[in-house]
């Protein structure tokens, strides 16, 4: 099982991007998001993987926060739900986007995601609500507090820090060192320099 890789983008589709590891080109299937972060970066990055195994073909899927790609394994548990609605999901919104259309049971947001029906997006709600709202409350996230309410932000935060170079342990360490709840109505961008002041004295 591939687990991650870290390297440079060396190629890119409308829906993967070949990552050179070492001279070895791996076939990554991600988010449109991803794509295009990653050939705007062109830097080292590391990308979270899943190894989708069928009996004619063996695919990579990854996402660029292991957050990200738990929410790809979960959606394909749920019958019905394979990898390429998954990542379709995952291309139509933001992970901050899908868990509030789940939580708040907004079955018409889900189903504007090519792929998914009314009875698909009924049965993710039913079947993930009680998971989301775990990593919602900062449950599961590995971000103490930081995710609490806010993960728009967080996300926002971690995405542009790996465009950065960063990796995605150093960058997750240092935003969980943020107290949000004394921050207030704090932006995307006051977290990112927040981090980069930590980053610097390390």
């Amino acid at each position: 099982m591939i687990s991650f890789l870290r390297g440079r983008p060396a190629a890119a589709g409308s829906d993967y991007v070949i990552i050179d590891v070492g001279g070895i080109g791996y076939k990554v299937n991600v988010p449109t998001p991803v794509v295009r972060a990653l050939t705007d970066s062109g830097v080292e990055t590391t990308i979270f993987t899943y190894m989708h195994v069928r009996e004619d073909a063996m695919q990579l899927y990854g996402c660029l926060s292991e957050n990200d790609l738990r929410i790809f394994e979960y959606l394909i548990q749920i019958s019905g739900v394979g990898p390429k609605v998954a990542l379709a999901v995952l291309s139509s919104m933001s992970v901050s986007a899908f868990i509030q259309s789940v939580l708040g049971e907004e079955v018409d947001s889900l189903t504007r995601v090519p792929g998914v029906g009314k009875k698909t997006a009924q049965r993710i709600i039913i079947e993930l609500k009680d998971k989301l709202e775990k990593l919602d409350t900062g449950e599961e996230t590995g971000i103490a507090g930081s995710a609490l309410g806010r993960p728009d932000v967080t996300n926002d935060a971690l995405q542009a820090l790996m465009a950065l170079g960063y990796n995605a342990v150093e960058a997750k360490r240092v935003l969980g060192k943020i107290d949000f709840s004394k921050s207030g109505s704090i932006s995307s961008e006051e977290v990112i320099k927040m981090a980069l002041k930590e980053l610097a004295r390390l």
